[in-house]
């Protein structure tokens, strides 16, 4: 999943953490949600060895920008989230020359938010207000419909100042059509991490993980009746997959400037599924950019070209406005 994240002042995390302080279930959500996460001392390093008895009664804090003070915890557009945020965004998609009968382009928007409750849990909830795509039904070559809605919870493994690893458990609800690629239900377990190799202005980050659709005979094509009169059950096209993904990239400017936080990065992800040996493994790549522009108010884009296999579509392009708070 595509994960924007909140803006940090460059030389956040250099004040002592504060004493750990523990609160109740609700007091650590309200503050969570609406409380300073980047008060000067608040954060402060959890470890995996502590996972079950530190930070679930601690409200979030945003961690430091790397060691150095020059790589914020941003999300990045196509690569794994790695982090915890604070914020809600709206993106677009747009997929150029879709392989499908009737061709066309696919369009996607979103609207999604992330939540975090502790220092160790956060929810995501992403809703796809529209997809639109090019589908096999001669009566409707062109079509747009209310997309699956996303929910997740993910889990804070460990963090310092340079590393910071997740475990997230998802579920995609089948709310949209399956004419526009909806009406899915899936669970997707993964890891991800983020981390400031070195302590410069460099951010390597990536994820793996498996997607489990549940109901895929569901959208299992009409049989076919053979010439001897027996029937074929075609297979459905939605697979168990394996998914991982890398990205590196390079911060170039402070962030009280114009174009604040600019980074450049370039991306990778890959899909094998598990269950046909007959369907191609995809491999996309593109690059990225993400950069302040007011008010904890953020431009997000990215570019993805598949490079293997029946490519889905020549190109796919994504835009965001991110708002952290």
């Amino acid at each position: 999943m595509t994960a924007p994240g909140p803006a940090y002042p460059p030389g956040y995390g250099a004040a002592p953490p504060m004493p750990r302080v523990e609160m109740g279930v609700l007091d650590t959500i309200a503050e969570s949600i609406f409380g300073d996460a980047s008060a000067p001392g608040k954060w402060r390093p959890l470890s995996l060895g502590t996972f079950f008895s530190e930070g679930w009664l601690e409200p979030w804090a945003g961690g430091p920008a790397g060691r150095s003070g020059l790589t914020p915890r941003h999300g990045w557009l196509g690569a794994f989230e790695g982090v915890f945020y604070r914020l809600w965004l709206v993106d677009m998609i747009y997929q150029n020359n879709l392989n499908r009968p009737y061709g066309g382009n696919g369009y996607r928007g979103d609207a999604a938010i992330f939540i975090p409750f502790s220092r160790r849990f956060e929810l995501f909830l992403n809703v796809p207000f529209v997809t639109a795509n090019g589908t096999e039904d001669p009566t409707r070559g062109y079509r747009s419909d209310f997309g699956d809605i996303s929910i997740a919870g993910s889990f804070l493994l460990s963090e310092t100042e340079s590393f910071t690893q997740l475990f997230t458990l998802g579920a995609i609800v089948p709310t949209g059509q399956t004419e526009t690629g909806g009406d899915l239900m899936t669970i997707f377990p993964r890891y991800s991490f983020w981390s400031n190799p070195g302590g410069g202005a460099w951010v390597f980050r990536g994820g793996t993980g498996i997607n489990v659709p549940l109901n895929k005979n569901d959208q299992r094509p009409d049989p076919v009746i053979e010439p001897g009169g027996g029937l074929v059950f075609g297979e459905s096209t939605s697979q168990t997959s394996y998914n991982a993904a890398l990205a590196l990239g390079r911060y170039f400017t402070p962030h009280d400037v114009p174009f604040g936080d600019l980074v450049l990065y370039a991306n990778c992800n890959l899909i094998v599924p598990l269950e046909d040996d007959n369907l191609p493994t995809y491999v996309g790549v593109g690059p990225g950019t993400r950069f302040h522009i007011a008010n904890n108010f953020w431009f997000l884009h990215y570019w993805e070209f598949p490079l293997t296999g029946d490519k889905p579509y020549d190109y796919q392009m994504s835009t965001a406005i991110v708002k952290a708070y």
